[in-house]
């Protein structure tokens, strides 16, 4: 019957959707309301007046800090650095300078692998039948084996997704390039991902060490512009 928080900030920070259980839902089902610090009671109409501003003003705070973040990273990535928490499947983060990305060895080889078995002419449906049956870990449950943050959560962990291996093979960072700004969120309230078009990527050549070189990559993009594929038996 009672609904106690610190303040309506813990309630939420979007003020059409706190005013939705404050002023609709709560009173609808007879449930009172308390936030102790903001000095909300809905047993006292009076304290009710001044809690749509409330929300209004905790909206804002959140709009503001997002704003802010946002310039941090155009800065930030216009600049070079990387935007990514985690560096692409084949990369780690160099144990002396967490701003490095250097070469993991053994994912770097599959990396190669895919890139090798595209130049052959096979597709990334194919190529990922052909890991999966192989048994080779997927890039989550590679950084789940090494106990890296695998950043996705309910990825498979045995079985190669054909929208894997076109990410694999579209990424110039495995080409030694940086790419930044290929996606954002369409705004703080949806942090739904939009794809920005690839003339306003920003890209810094050359920034860490390549897994395929540049011939290779480039001759992959090609191929797969032109999607003709080797028909393989077996």
């Amino acid at each position: 019957g009672v609904i106690i928080a610190k303040d309506m900030s813990r309630i939420g920070r979007n003020y059409l959707e706190v005013g939705l259980y404050t002023e609709m839902l709560f009173p609808e089902h007879d449930i009172r309301f308390i936030a102790v610090n903001s000095g909300v009671d809905s047993a006292n109409q009076q304290d009710n007046d001044f809690t749509p501003f409330l929300n209004i003003i905790n909206e804002f705070y959140v709009k503001d800090s997002s704003k802010k973040v946002k310039a941090v990273m155009k800065q930030k990535g216009e600049s070079g650095e990387y935007l990514t928490t985690n560096p692409p499947y084949g990369y780690m983060k160099d144990p002396d300078n967490k701003k490095k990305w250097i070469v993991d060895e053994e994912a770097a080889e599959i990396v190669k692998r895919i890139f090798a078995l595209c130049l052959d002419g096979y597709g990334p449906t194919q190529i990922a039948r052909i890991l999966t049956e192989e048994g080779i870990p997927t890039p989550t449950a590679y950084a789940k084996s090494k106990g890296r943050n695998a950043g996705h959560p309910n990825a498979k962990l045995h079985h190669w997704g054909e929208q894997t291996i076109d990410h694999i093979l579209e990424k110039a960072e495995y080409a030694g390039h940086t790419v930044n700004f290929r996606s954002q969120t369409k705004s703080y309230k949806c942090k739904k991902r939009i794809q920005i078009p690839k003339d306003e990527w920003v890209i810094f050549e050359n920034t860490h060490e390549p897994i395929v070189s540049q011939h290779d990559f480039d001759l992959v993009q090609e191929l797969r512009k032109n999607k003709r594929r080797i028909q393989k038996c077996g």
